[in-house]
């Protein structure tokens, strides 16, 4: 009996999962990290199911 193929060691090509992207909103805005991060910050928006959901300046 053979074991299946694992992976050993990481992909040269993988990236944190965090970096440089942008939130979407329910109504499909797209907001930049740093905004939404700040949006996040000052409670002002929550993360819904992977969608950011709140209130943020849209400049």
């Amino acid at each position: 009996m053979s074991l299946p193929y694992r992976v050993t060691a990481a992909s040269r090509n993988a990236q944190p999962v965090n970096v440089g992207i942008d939130f979407i909103t329910p109504d499909g805005l797209v907001v930049p990290y740093a905004l939404g991060k700040a949006a996040l910050q000052s409670h002002t928006a929550i993360l819904v199911g992977g969608l950011l959901a709140g209130f943020f300046p849209k400049n």
